[in-house]
C-alpha cells in the first residue's frame, strides 16, 4: 500500500500531461516520420500547407508540362504595361487619329461701325450693319494619305472705294500627305499664300477684334489667294515640345504694286513670272501640363505655356513685262501663357516703281495684340475675353498718302454658347482719311 498511492500520483500526472499537450505537433526530432509508412492507409492531409521555414520551396523548380499541362481553358491574365515591360508603354502610343472623310463648316458674320463717316480701312457704312461675310468650308479625305479641301465665300469686296457682296474662292486644293500624317502635306490649286501669322487669325471666330489689322489691308493684302503648288512641313525639335514649321509656295504672279484691298486687277495675272512666297517658323517651347504624356516638370507647370517665332516672304514680278519687282518681309512672335495671348507682326514692302528714273517705295505695317480668355464653361458663359491692338500702315516712308493711318482698338467678346459670338470694340485713328472714332458691334455664328 506504500507504493500504491505515489504510483497512482505519478499515473495522474502523466495522464494530465498528456490532456494539456495532446493537440500540440508531433516534435520531428522526438518523434520523427515513420519512413515506411503506407500513403494508401495514412494519406496526407490535402488541405495542409506545407511549413515554408522545414520545406521551402525549389525556387528553381519549373513544372512539368507533360505531368501538369496548362488549362487551355483558363483565363489569360490581363496585360498591361507593368506586365508587359518597361520598353513599351501602351500609354505612350499616340497615333494619329483617323480623319472624318467628310467634314462640313461655315460661318456668317455681321458688323455695325457707329462713327460720323465711313470707316476707311474696311469701308464700312456709317450706322449700318452689313453682312461682313458667309463662309463655307468643305474638305473629303477618302484615306490618310490623298483629299480635297475647298472654301467658298461670299465676301465684301473692298475694291474701287465701296463694299459689295460676291463670291470668291478662297481655297480649292488637292491634298497628298505621304507620310499618312500632318507632317508633311502637298498642295495643288488656289489657297491663301503662305506669308505671316495674321491670316490663321483673320476669320472673327479667331480675331478678338472686329476689324483686322491695317497693315494686313493696307501693306499686305491680308488673305491674299493664288493658284499654285505649296508645300507645309513640320518637325519636332528640342525636348521642351518645340517644333520647325515651314511653308513655301510658288505661284501664278502678281499684277499690280500695291495690293491693297485686293481690287479686280489682283484676280488674275498678267504676265508668265512666277511669284515665290514662305513662312519658316519655331516653335520655341510649346508645354501643357494637361497633355496626354506630359512629363514630371511638364506636368508641374501651373498653367500652358508655348512661344513661336517666324519670318515670311514674298517676291515677283507685277507688271506685263516681268521686270517690275514687289517683295514683301515680314516677321512674326506670339507667346500663350495660359488665357493670356500676346502676338505681334512687322511687314515691309519694297516696290520698284513702273516710270524709269523714279525712286524705288518702301513702306512698312506693324500691330501687337494682347488678349486675355475665360474659359468659364456655365450657362450663357461659355467664354468671355478682352483685347487691345495697336496698328499702323505707312505704304511709303518717305511720303505721307491719305491711306497712312496709326489706330487703338480695345474690344470685349462674349460666347455665350459653343458657335455664338458677340463682340464690341472702340478704336480711334490717327490719320489723314481716318474719322479718328468708332464704335464697334459684331455677330457671328458658326458651326
Amino acid at each position: 500500500m506504500r507504493w500504491t498511492l505515489p504510483v497512482l500520483s505519478a499515473s495522474l500526472l502523466v495522464g494530465l500531461a498528456g490532456a494539456v499537450w495532446a493537440d500540440d505537433p508531433p516534435n520531428p526530432l522526438i518523434d520523427p516520420p515513420d519512413p515506411f509508412a503506407d500513403p494508401l492507409v495514412d494519406p496526407p492531409d490535402p488541405f495542409a500547407s506545407p511549413d515554408p521555414l522545414v520545406d521551402p520551396p525549389d525556387p528553381f523548380a519549373s513544372p512539368d508540362p507533360l505531368v501538369d499541362p496548362p488549362d487551355p481553358f483558363a483565363d489569360p491574365a490581363p496585360v498591361d504595361s507593368a506586365t508587359a515591360g518597361a520598353s513599351f508603354d501602351l500609354d505612350a502610343v499616340d497615333p494619329l487619329p483617323p480623319a472624318p472623310p467628310l467634314e462640313f463648316h461655315g460661318r456668317a458674320n455681321g458688323t455695325l461701325a457707329i462713327t460720323r463717316q465711313g470707316e476707311s480701312v474696311e469701308l464700312l457704312e456709317d450706322n449700318a450693319f452689313e453682312l461682313s461675310s458667309v463662309d463655307l468650308y468643305l474638305s473629303y479625305f477618302p484615306t490618310r494619305w490623298i483629299g480635297a479641301l475647298g472654301e467658298a465665300e461670299l465676301e465684301s469686296d473692298l475694291g474701287e472705294g465701296e463694299r459689295k457682296l460676291e463670291v470668291e474662292v478662297e481655297l480649292l486644293v488637292l491634298e497628298l500627305r505621304p507620310l499618312l500624317s500632318d507632317r508633311l502635306r502637298i498642295r495643288f490649286g488656289r489657297e491663301p499664300v503662305p506669308f505671316g501669322l495674321e491670316r490663321r487669325y483673320y476669320a472673327p471666330p479667331r480675331n478678338e477684334l472686329a476689324n483686322r489689322p491695317a497693315a494686313f489691308r493696307r501693306v499686305f493684302p491680308g488673305t491674299y489667294s493664288d493658284t499654285g503648288a505649296y508645300v507645309w512641313w513640320t518637325e519636332p525639335v528640342g525636348f521642351l515640345g518645340g517644333e520647325v514649321e515651314l511653308e513655301l509656295g510658288i505661284s501664278k504672279g502678281l499684277t499690280g504694286p500695291d495690293r491693297e484691298d485686293r481690287p479686280k486687277q489682283f484676280r488674275k495675272d498678267t504676265n508668265s513670272a512666277p511669284q515665290y512666297s514662305g513662312r519658316l517658323g519655331w516653335t520655341v517651347f510649346d508645354l501643357d501640363p494637361q497633355r496626354k504624356g506630359a512629363g514630371p516638370g511638364e506636368a508641374a507647370l501651373p498653367t500652358a505655356i508655348k512661344l513661336s517665332l517666324g519670318g515670311s516672304f514674298l517676291t515677283g514680278e507685277y507688271d506685263r513685262d516681268e521686270k517690275r519687282r514687289v517683295t514683301f518681309w515680314g516677321a512674326d512672335a506670339e507667346l500663350f501663357v495660359g488665357g493670356l495671348r500676346l502676338r505681334a507682326e512687322a511687314i515691309w514692302s519694297r516696290v520698284e516703281p513702273l516710270a524709269s528714273g523714279a525712286r524705288m517705295r518702301e513702306g512698312i505695317g506693324v500691330y501687337a495684340l494682347a488678349a486675355y480668355h475665360w474659359k468659364l464653361e456655365r450657362f450663357l458663359l461659355e467664354e468671355v475675353f478682352v483685347a487691345f491692338r495697336y496698328g499702323k500702315a505707312d505704304r511709303d516712308e518717305r511720303t505721307r498718302e491719305v491711306l497712312d493711318v496709326e489706330r487703338y482698338h480695345v474690344g470685349v467678346g462674349w460666347i455665350p454658347y459653343p458657335g455664338v459670338l458677340f463682340k464690341a470694340g472702340y478704336e480711334w485713328a490717327h490719320g489723314p482719311g481716318d474719322p479718328g472714332r468708332v464704335i464697334y458691334l459684331e455677330l457671328g455664328y458658326s458651326f
